[in-house]
């Protein structure tokens, strides 16, 4: 980076000095520029360098201190562009001094479970990790070697009825929740089960039916919940529950239930628990006409009837 693109970036030097500091000494001078002048110059550059230098260690030592991650996009868990999975490029990334890259490179080795020899070397390669001093990288590290050594003892890890599991990876690596794709194993294979679109950006929960042959799936963006049941077995999902009882109760009440074409619906749920094995309930916040009305309601789906019930919560005692 520039000496003065680096001024600019930091935001701490006056734009009059950074173009002054920008000279190199090298063009010819006016007549009638005093020496007093050319002192003042000279120590205004002398203090700027080394300003610049004191800085510029700060500055990249504070981006590289945590792996704070807002939203993962497909181009960041790649490192750089790829047209298909390279394990070997994510077992060098974990010799990054960039703790993103290597947090990264972690969740992205669970990937290599059903090459043996490959799984075999990420177990190795991952076995330092799981005492850093970053608790980040320390707990993903712990889930992946769970996942690569077949342990299957983590509570992120939801077992089903059929013998097979779900999971996602980068769990909670956001204050919004965790990447946005399924993974199962089954049979002793790994795969991509099911992934969201915006603006269902992050997973929050997976909970199991009693019997374990269904899940309720949560997610969210900043703005808003969707819940969504899901028969991963017979590869049958419900409709999103929480826009369907906006709009149910929005009849109901005759409110105004417009779409966005963002699809955010700004509504929440809450206390999610399974009643039998077949019907989820949840308390709801549905926002009506831009949030100005706000409905506090309680939710039942039976996911084998498709039978959707929404009511006015009532909160007295």
């Amino acid at each position: 980076m520039k000496k003065e693109d680096l001024f600019k970036e930091i935001g701490l030097i006056d734009e009059n000095l950074i173009n002054a500091a920008g000279h190199n000494g090298t063009e010819k001078r006016k007549k009638g520029i005093s020496k007093k002048w050319v002192v003042l110059v000279a120590c205004l550059i002398l203090y700027s360098s080394t300003a610049s230098a004191l800085l510029a260690t700060e500055y990249y030592k504070n981006q590289n201190s945590e792996p704070y991650i807002r939203y993962l996009k497909a181009e960041d868990m790649e490192l750089e562009p790829t047209a298909q999975y390279e394990a070997e490029k994510f077992l060098h990334a974990l010799k990054s001094d960039n703790n993103e890259y290597v947090y990264i490179a972690i969740n992205r080795l669970v990937e290599s479970f059903n090459d043996q020899k490959l799984r075999v070397k990420a177990l190795k390669e991952l076995q330092p990790f799981l005492k850093n001093e970053n608790q980040k990288i320390a707990d993903a590290a712990a889930f992946a070697v769970d996942i690569l050594s077949k342990s299957y003892r983590s509570p992120y890890i939801v077992k089903l009825a059929d013998g097979s599991m779900v999971f996602t990876l980068f769990n909670n690596y956001s204050d919004y929740g965790s990447q946005n794709v399924i993974w199962r194993i089954k049979d002793n294979v790994l795969k991509e089960y099911l992934s969201f679109s915006t603006p269902s950006m992050y997973v929050t929960k997976i909970v199991p039916s009693p019997n374990h042959k269904l899940v309720a799936i949560v997610t969210c963006s900043n703005k808003s919940n969707f819940v969504q049941i899901s028969n991963i077995e017979e590869g049958m999902t419900s409709p999103e529950l929480i826009e369907s009882a906006r709009v149910k109760y929005g009849a109901q009440k005759e409110l105004d239930t417009w779409i966005r074409t963002d699809h955010e619906n700004y509504s929440y749920a809450d206390k999610l628990v399974w009643k039998d094995n077949d019907t989820l309930a949840f308390e709801g916040s549905l926002a009506y006409q831009n949030t100005e009305i706000i409905e506090n309601v309680t939710v039942k789906y039976q996911f084998s009837k498709k039978i959707i019930e929404v009511k006015e919560l009532n909160t007295s005692r």
